[in-house]
């Protein structure tokens, strides 16, 4: 789900771009918005959403402003259900890095060590048991 809140949150910003292509391509003067490929353009960059009024096209910036607002909701939506789940990039020394994998190891070694006397402290436990069920 997160890729894809992702891939959806560039995919709204690549149209934005478009948009905002598509805006300044209007300003140019010598420009007819009849012509197919500008006419199509215009369609997809939602120029025809609410006609002009008293000349001015504001339907650009609708799209700009809601879009805007749904990357926002986008944005945080992952912020908070997805990014703490992201792989952090350290940047560290590689005496920092060495460091960092003795106590690792160390850590490791503690763990197993641990493990084992339980697993040992259980096996004592039952072999008295049994020699006390034995002698009974």
């Amino acid at each position: 789900m997160a890729k894809f809140i992702r891939f959806l949150y560039r995919l709204i910003n690549y149209y934005l771009y478009f948009v905002v292509m598509a805006c300044f391509l209007a300003l140019v003067p010598n420009i007819n918005p009849n012509f197919p490929l500008f006419n199509y353009i215009f369609k997809i960059a939602g120029f025809y959403i609410i006609p002009p009024i008293f000349g001015f096209i504001i339907s650009p910036m609708l799209v700009l402003i809601i879009l805007a607002l749904i990357m926002m909701g986008l944005d945080k939506i992952y912020t908070k259900y997805y990014a703490p789940k992201d792989p952090k990039i350290l940047v560290m020394t590689p005496e920092q890095f060495i460091e960092q994998i003795k106590k690792n190891e160390q850590a490791y070694v503690n763990k197993v060590v641990s493990e084992v006397k339980e697993e040992f402290g259980q096996e004592e436990q039952e072999e008295k048991n049994s020699e006390s069920e034995d002698k009974e």
